[in-house]
Order: C-alpha cells, then structure tokens, then sequence
C-alpha cells in the first residue's frame, strides 16, 4: 500500500471520527435543550430513591445518546443539592445501562438483505433524508422547539454518516499484515483493555471508540477476543470526563465523578478477571469467532446490566468508597448538622403533616436558640464556649431560612382556615426565634468586650453577669414550652417576668456605675451593662410575639374565644417572689 492511499485512509477514518464525535455532541445537545431546562428539576422530583433514579438514568441516557452528559449532570446535581449523593449513584448506573443503546443504533449498519426494506431500515439509507429534513428546519422554521428538532435529526444523521466514513475507511486495510497484526496484539486482555483506556480518555467517549471498534468489526473481522477488552476499556476511560466536570464544583461533586469511576472499574475488572480466567481453565473457543455487527452492543449491554445486578443492590458501598476516599470535613459536618431533613418536599400533598412537621422544626430551632444562650452564658469567664455558640447560632440561623421557605410552600397549598391560622402562628415563631439566635451572638460579643475592658472580674461582677444571663434563660425556657403546649397563660407570666428582668438589669447596672465611681475607674464597661439590658427587652419583646401569636391562634379555632390582655395577680406575686429570692441569696437587695 502506497503512502498516498495510507494519507486517504487516515484522513477519511479522522474525518468520520469527527463527524461521529460531532453529531454525537449535537444530538446530545439538542436533546438536553428539547427538555426547556427543566431536565434538573425533573430529575430532580423524580429520583425518589436509587430505583427510580436508575429507571430514569437509563431512559433519558437512552434518548440523549451520551452517558457522560447524564454523569456530568448528576456532579452538578449533588454539587447544587437538588439530589442527594446515595441517589445519583442509581442515576449514574442508569446512564452506563443507557448508553448501550448508541451501539444498538450503530448496529443496524450491519443488517444483511438487499430487499426494499432492509435497505431502508439501514442508517447509511436513512440518514441522507434524516440530515436535508434537519438543515430545513433549523433553516426555515422560527420557532425555536422546531429548530431543536431539526438539529436532533442533524446531529444524528452526521454521527449515522461518520460512522459509514469510518467504516468505509478501514475496509482496505483487511488485507495490510502490519494492521492484522496490531488488532491479534488486542486479544490480550491487559493490552486492549489500556489502549481503549487511554483512546477514551484522550477523546472523552466511550461510544466514540465503541463505534470505532464496530466499524472496525464492520470491514476487517474483528473477533470476541478482540473486542471484549476494547469495550471494557473504553467504558473506564470515559469516565475523565465527569472527573474534570467535578475539579471545579464542591467536595460531594467530586464523590459523584469517583462513584462513576469506582463503578465502571468495578464493573470491568473483576469481570475480565473471572471470565479469562474461565477462559484459561476451560478455553472459549467462541473469542475466535468475528464478532460482527450485532455481537459489540450484545456484549456491552450485557455487561452492563450484570453491572446494574450486582452494584445497585450493593450502592451504598460505592458510597462509602467515594467517601472514604474524600473524607467528611468539619465543615460538612456542620452543615449536616444545619440540615433539616424532616423537611421533606414530598409532604406538601399532605399540607396537614407537612404543617406539623414545619411545627417540630420550629421547636428543634427554639431548642437550639435555648441552647445557645446557655452556652452564651457558659462563656462568661470561659472563652472555650465561644466556639460552640458561634456553631449554635449559625445552625439556628440554617434552621430559620429553611423552614421560612418550607411555610412558603406550605402556603401555597389548598389549606383550611384553621391550617392557615396555624401556620401563621408557626411563622411568627420561627421569625421570632430567629431573631433570638442574632441576639445571642450578640450579648456573646458584649461579653468579650466586657471581658477585655476589665482586668479582672471580681466574683461579685460574676454573680451579677450571672443573675442576667440566667434571667435571660429562664424567659426563653419559658417561651419554648409555652409554644410546645400553646397556652395563653404564657402571654401573662412573660409580662410579670418582663418587669421583674427590667429591674433586675436597673439595679445591675446602677451597682456597678456606683463601683466605678467609688474607686475612681474610667467610666465605659457600665455602657456594656446597657447594651445588655437592651438585648433582654428585645428579647422579651419576641417571647412577647410569640406569646400574642399563640393567644390570637387559639382565638381563631376556637378555643379560646376571648383575648385575655390582663395579668393574673397571682402569676406577679410568683414571679416577684422568685426574683426577691435571687436578690437576697445574692446579696443584691
């Protein structure tokens, strides 16, 4: 063969990989945009659990012709968190399982028959019309669904007539030595498996080279030897392209990409392992046989969905790999931890359930809230407790945002009165509680800055920070199991407790300017005592919102049909006796 006819065959067999490789990518493409950019969130109300997400993977790999499109989708997916990690693992099987329908398609180039039909059920028939009916609608139709259409019929007859120029291209070199013998060297598993390997990783296809070793197949008599380690190689290379898709997106991206390439070598290697192995112990004799046109897509569906048998039931472990290998930071954690799962979307059907569960989100954030000012005043004297709150106060924040946006879809339900009465009592709290975790931040930073401005506290400052601060907790308590058992009394023990806690924080005060003056001290921390005074009545007024929501809930169903803006004398004297307490045991009256 002359260096002439050798320059022919190189430039048609690139120019029909390019023309594959293009029509794949604008088939690819065009499908994707077909869907109006709803695919994400499809996808997203679909993949329930593993599944339905790899019944979803395998269809829509199917139609789109291009299982790395599907895996880079699902990085993004759990990158953005529209899908968890444990689901994109059905989806990312799904698309393996998927994409063995480009090889199905590429097969019908190898139907036998010179009838009238068989000719026209052969792509290299078809694909001419497919292409002139395609150019016509993206050159002469204005609406853009119709142009998308016609690049999907355009993008498919390109791949069609690039795979027939592959083919075309490779048939002369059936009777070149040298070629014989590159495509023999192939049936050792370890040396086809590599160089598909590598192919798919150089052009980030594996249908690419799947559909260069079926035009290989087509012309030259590729044998099951041959073609069994170039499938398997190809479906590992392939998985660059999610690998470089994750380099850029956060760490859950990353594990999305190492599932897909834990998969697909777990699903290859143990596979070539055991079946030459086999082969060597009892000599298939069929791995001479030419593979043909039909034996490729056989083969890789079939490995496949031996591959969907054993790793679907088994999902979790590829999880844990992933896992293991990109370990959980602290800061995940964290943000786990800041995760309302008992959120779920999927009880908006069911608005009642769905009202109660946004009720016990706003009592886990109450709790939280409780939880931060107690250790708010655990870091008086402790700056070790300073980290936690932050953690605390942060959370509680996470919390709020959530469930603010659960109640608006709540509210966007068909609702009776009292459910819509209920959830504005649910939304007044979460506001409110909300806003109590800024303000332990805050009393937090007033307390440093006391800390800094005063060489050293005495014992009796202590006890006075003290008194405050356990005020403070005692009202928020108060409030938290008010709201738990909704009852309208709470609305009037905050009132006594209010004017109990505005005292309490005057006579702190004034003390402590009294002592500055006694000594001679610069004046300046008292205003710290101000600022805490301030946060206390803020937060009254919030226990007091939730009080007055509660009262005005139980008014609307009924069960108390009278708004009782009065204080019971008994509730002042009990209150007042308990701060009188705290004064003498404290040595503050």
């Amino acid at each position: 063969m002359s260096p002439i006819e050798i320059l022919k065959i190189v430039a048609t067999m690139l120019g029909g990989l390019a023309l594959f490789m293009t029509g794949m990518d604008s088939l690819s493409d065009s499908l994707t945009s077909l869907t109006g950019g709803t695919l994400k969130r499809v996808i997203g109300n679909i993949t329930k659990n593993r599944f339905m997400a790899f019944i979803f993977g395998t269809i829509v790999t199917a139609v789109v012709q291009s299982s790395s499109a599907i895996t880079v989708l699902s990085v993004g997916l759990v990158n953005s968190g529209l899908i968890e990690l444990g689901k994109a693992v059905g989806l990312i099987i799904g698309a393996n399982l998927g994409t063995t329908a480009t090889a199905w398609v590429l097969s019908l180039n190898a139907i036998d028959g010179e009838s009238l039909i068989m000719t026209l059920i052969k792509p290299s028939t078809f694909s001419p019309f497919l292409a002139i009916i395609g150019v016509v609608m993206k050159m002469f139709c204005k609406s853009e669904k119709k142009q998308s259409i016609g690049s999907v019929l355009l993008g498919f007859s390109i791949m069609m007539i690039g795979m027939n120029l592959m083919s075309q291209a490779v048939s002369p070199l059936r009777d070149v030595p040298a070629i014989s013998k590159t495509l023999v060297s192939f049936t050792n598993p370890v040396l086809g498996f590599l160089f598909a390997c590598a192919f798919a990783l150089l052009i980030q296809s594996s249908d690419a080279v799947i559909g260069i070793v079926q035009a290989f197949a087509l012309s030259m008599g590729i044998t099951f030897g041959m073609a069994i380690p170039l499938v398997c190689g190809a479906q590992v290379g392939t998985c660059v392209t999610a690998m470089l898709s994750s380099l850029g997106t956060s760490n859950n991206g990353k594990r999305t990409a190492l599932i897909n390439l834990y998969y697909n070598l777990l699903k290859t290697i143990p596979f070539l392992v055991i079946f030459y192995s086999l082969n060597k112990a009892m000599g298939f004799s069929f791995l001479e046989n030419n593979v043909g046109g039909i034996g490729i897509p056989v083969f890789h569906t079939f490995v496949n969905l031996l591959g969907c048998i054993i790793w679907l039931p088994l999902s979790n472990l590829l999880v844990s790999l992933a896992m293991r290998t990109i370990p959980l930071s602290s800061r995940e954690k964290q943000e786990q931890a800041n995760t309302l799962t008992i959120l779920d979307r999927n009880l908006l059907v069911t608005p009642d359930i769905a009202i109660e569960q946004a009720n016990t989100a706003v009592t886990l954030l109450s709790k939280t809230v409780g939880d931060a000012f107690l250790s708010v005043i655990g870091s008086f004297g402790d700056s070790s407790m300073a980290e936690e709150v932050d953690v605390l106060c942060e959370r509680s924040d996470k919390y709020r945002t959530q469930i603010e946006e659960y109640l608006l879809q709540i509210a966007e339900c068909d609702i009776d009165r009292e459910s819509r009465a209920y959830l504005k009592l649910i939304s007044t709290a979460n506001t409110a509680f909300g806003r109590m975790g800024i303000l332990a931040e805050r009393m937090l930073d007033i307390i440093g800055k006391f800390e800094e401005t005063t060489d050293e506290s005495t014992e009796e400052e202590e006890r006075e920070i003290g008194i405050l601060g356990d005020s403070i907790y005692e009202i928020i308590q108060l409030t938290i199991n008010g709201y738990t058992s909704k009852a309208n009394s709470i609305s009037q023990t905050i009132r006594c407790y209010r004017e109990e806690i505005m005292e309490l924080a005057a006579i702190v005060k004034n003390r402590y300017i009294r002592k500055i003056h006694e000594k001679g001290l610069e004046m300046g921390p008292e205003s710290l005592f101000a600022d805490i005074s301030h946060i206390q009545e803020q937060l009254i007024d919030y226990c007091d919102m939730i009080a007055d929501a509660m009262i005005r809930y139980n008014a609307a169903v009924g069960e108390d049909e009278q708004v009782d803006t009065g204080t019971d004398e008994s509730i002042r004297k009990h209150i007042h006796m308990l701060f009188e307490d705290k004064y003498v045991v404290l040595g503050i009256k």
